[in-house]
Parts: structure tokens; C-alpha cells; sequence
């Protein structure tokens, strides 16, 4: 269970303190809460939480996407840097030309 409470052993909490994930707590007049935080428990309060595994998910996909954005980031520079050099180049428009037909476009 992700969060901090469990039904036997609640938390005590207030609007401001209920944590993230699954967690069974008290609220400040005493009802015990659910407070779900993921598809399983919203539909039956006593299936087994997923929140790690969501998370787990979450992480990857985190640093996946971050991993993609600086090989772009790399790239983007890259190919800046090599216009650069190709436009300023004596033969630049021939190497363009030669590229394009290359490429088909």
C-alpha cells in the first residue's frame, strides 16, 4: 500500500495532509475515508492497491520522456550546427542541390 494508513491503522489527517495514493484515514470527526488513488480501489475499496505499479509506470515514462527530449534537444543542435556550416560552405548550394536530389524532394 502506497499510502500511510491501512483500514485497521488509519491516519489521522486533515484536507491538507491526505497522501497521495491509496491510503485509508480518519478525517478530522472521525469517519474513516478511502481516499483512492487508483482505478481498483475507486471501484471496490478492498481490491488490491496498484499505486505502485502506477507509479512505477509513471517513473519510466518520466525518465523515458526526458531521455527523449535531450537527445532532441542534441539534435536540434546538431543539425543547426551542420546548416550552419554547409550554408557557409563555398560549395553550399551544390551540396543542398546534391542532397535534395539525394533525398528526393
Amino acid at each position: 500500500m502506497t499510502g500511510t494508513g491501512a483500514r485497521d491503522n488509519p491516519v489521522p489527517t486533515t484536507p491538507d495532509t491526505v497522501p497521495r495514493g491509496c491510503s485509508w484515514f480518519t478525517d478530522p470527526d472521525g469517519t474513516l475515508c478511502l481516499c483512492p488513488g487508483c482505478m481498483a480501489r475507486i471501484q471496490d475499496p478492498d481490491a488490491q492497491c496498484l499505486c505502485d505499479t502506477l507509479t512505477t509506470r509513471l517513473d519510466l515514462l518520466t525518465e523515458k520522456l526526458r531521455d527523449l527530449e535531450a537527445r532532441q534537444r542534441y539534435a536540434n543542435a546538431w543539425w543547426h550546427a551542420l546548416s550552419g556550416v554547409v550554408r557557409d560552405h563555398p560549395d553550399g548550394r551544390a551540396i543542398v542541390t546534391e542532397t535534395r536530389a539525394r533525398s528526393g524532394r
